[in-house]
């Protein structure tokens, strides 16, 4: 008896020796580690980008959020095309940690993390717990890049949150091989989730039907696949219909429908096909031009060169599902064809599974057919050197540098840290009655100075856009503003907050020169240059300013009439 305990005991030492560094990699322990690593990069990365000041989607939602826990329903005293979504959630975090830009982006970072371990639990489904670790460690890397201006709390985030999350529930269903109806119904509506906070949401809802049929598509169990894609569809269009009813018996639901329906088709038609080639080509030159964006251009490419090793995951159906899921992921990019730096946030998921498929390959080739387990070590340590090129190279941004002199090295002249001085004295100059006119496309200024603004215009791309709304959309944008006697008037005359094109209508410039003419008074303005931070002047400090830019803001206050008091 003892012999054997003996020989137990050797063979249990000897399997330990004998272990490959493979296996080390998948030791839950060891994984863990490097994911708890991986986690505190992203953690210690975003505290450090708590107090990045706001830009103009960030100002947008932070405002309709205040509205909101004000009272006051989307659309109504603000307008825009995205769904109401995102506009709740600010309202939740803000509730929650602060109306503060600090509050904003502590539940940004709390989503942001959420992602991440939801990309590993993902990832497990298809590669192995090492894969699943580099997965994890290139979408926290990418999630926190300043080239994607994923610093900022855009709806993209909250889309990739919600629609993990529906992934993951259906994939529990195939991985535990039962899970009842209303599992199908919760994916649903997760998905329905991600499509409210923004409208490109809806491919991932596709992703998932395309799913479901992949893993359940069999002829002799056809009723069934088609029960549980019904359910399913019934579980996304819940909340939809909720949300109709909702605008339909408590709001302005022919404001909401003109602004997220009508226009939103305007607005999605502006780029001709002939365009969509350039305008993809400056979208993918714009995360990767520049030395910073250059650091994560490793990981853009091995995402691209993992996407073949799809179809040798061993996995029953993997290469579809993967192939898929980085299909539709694409598709979440593409409407409108705009391309913006930030819309390719709900390209990352799919892109860290890429990569994750690419070394997990030759991993398995190291392992099982060379049998040099020693390989994976060097395979994981060429991922780390990659994956820290792109961190080393913007290190300052991530942790030391001062956020306002990051946010004027990101977004140039675009007044984004000059709004907080520019929302300071708003504030101290009114009472919290008044109304704020900005003529610009800066509602971050209306988010910081705690106002109301004037008109419901808060964005005045949509006027100068070429469509047949632009008019009508200007003339409103000035009857309110004049029916609500502001106290201030902000006019923004930079370049980027209008995007005038030559034959754009020109109305609401006119109309605003006279207006201000007969009723305002110049108090402040500021000089907004894209390599320095910019000061307000006010006082005798005006009488000695020369604009060194064309952009420039001014700040008008409004004149009391004869015999009243101002």
């Amino acid at each position: 008896m003892k012999k054997k305990i003996n020989n137990s005991k050797r063979n249990q030492i000897g399997a330990q020796k004998n272990r490959t560094n493979f296996d080390l990699f998948n030791d839950d322990r060891f994984v863990y580690l490097l994911l708890g690593v991986a986690v505190l990069f992203v953690l210690t990365a975003r505290i450090h980008l708590l107090s990045f000041p706001l830009e103009r989607d960030e100002g947008e939602y932070a405002y309709m959020g205040r509205l909101i826990l004000n009272g006051h329903l989307p659309y109504a005293l603000a307008y825009n095309m995205k769904l109401p979504g995102t506009y709740y959630i600010y309202a939740l975090i803000m509730a929650l940690f602060g109306q503060s830009t600090a509050g904003i982006h502590t539940g940004l970072m709390l989503v942001a993390i959420s992602s991440m371990l939801l990309v590993f639990s993902i990832s497990k489904h298809f590669v192995s717990k090492a894969g699943a670790v580099i997965a994890a460690v290139s979408f926290g890397i990418l999630s926190t890049s300043g080239t994607l201006y994923a610093q900022a709390a855009h709806a993209t985030h909250f889309v990739v949150f919600f629609a993990l999350l529906g992934i993951k529930l259906l994939l529990r269903i195939y991985e535990n091989k039962r899970g009842g109806i209303s599992r199908y119904y919760s994916a649903g509506f997760l998905f329905a989730l991600a499509f409210i906070c923004k409208q490109s949401g809806i491919f991932f809802w596709l992703f998932g039907l395309s799913l479901i049929i992949v893993k359940e598509y069999k002829p002799e169990s056809l009723p069934r696949l088609v029960r549980n894609a019904a359910v399913y569809f019934s579980g996304f269009i819940t909340p939809v219909i909720i949300m109709l009813l909702y605008f339909r018996f408590f709001g302005d639901f022919g404001r909401f429908w003109f602004w997220t329906v009508k226009y939103l088709v305007k607005y999605g038609s502006n780029i001709s096909m002939a365009a969509v080639p350039g305008a993809f080509k400056e979208g993918l030159g714009a995360i990767t031009a520049n030395y910073s964006a250059a650091g994560y251009t490793a990981l853009w490419l091995l995402s691209l060169l993992g996407l073949p090793f799809m179809f040798a995951n061993k996995k029953p159906k993997a290469d579809k599902v993967l192939l898929s899921f980085a299909g539709f992921s694409f598709l979440t990019v593409v409407p409108g064809f705009y391309f913006r730096n930030h819309y390719f946030i709900t390209l990352l998921p799919a892109a860290a599974l890429s990569i994750a498929v690419f070394f997990d390959f030759f991993n398995g080739i190291f392992v099982h057919r060379l049998k040099l387990p020693g390989l994976v070590f060097a395979s994981f340590a060429a991922f780390i050197l990659l994956a820290g090129a792109g961190v080393k190279a913007n290190a300052e941004y991530l942790f030391r540098q001062d956020n306002s002199l990051s946010c004027k090295q990101i977004y140039g002249a675009n007044p984004f840290v000059e709004s907080v001085e520019i929302a300071d004295y708003l504030k101290n100059n009114t009472t919290a009655d008044d109304k704020i006119a900005v003529l610009g496309s800066e509602p971050q200024i209306l988010f910081y100075s705690d106002r109301y603004s004037a008109t419901g215009y808060i964005y005045t791309y949509n006027l100068v856009e070429l469509h047949s709304y632009a008019l009508a959309m200007q003339r409103e944008m000035a009857g309110e503003i004049e029916a609500s006697r502001p106290k201030f008037f902000v006019y923004v005359n930079i370049k980027t907050s209008w995007l005038f094109k030559p034959s754009s209508e020109t109305y609401i410039f006119d109309w605003a020169d006279g207006y201000v003419k007969k009723n305002y008074m110049l108090v402040a303005r500021l000089d907004a240059l894209p390599d320095k931070i910019s000061r307000l002047k006010t006082g005798r400090e005006m009488q000695d300013f020369r604009p060194r830019s064309q952009d420039v803001i001014y700040l008008f206050e409004r004149i009391a009439p004869p015999g009243i008091s101002p």
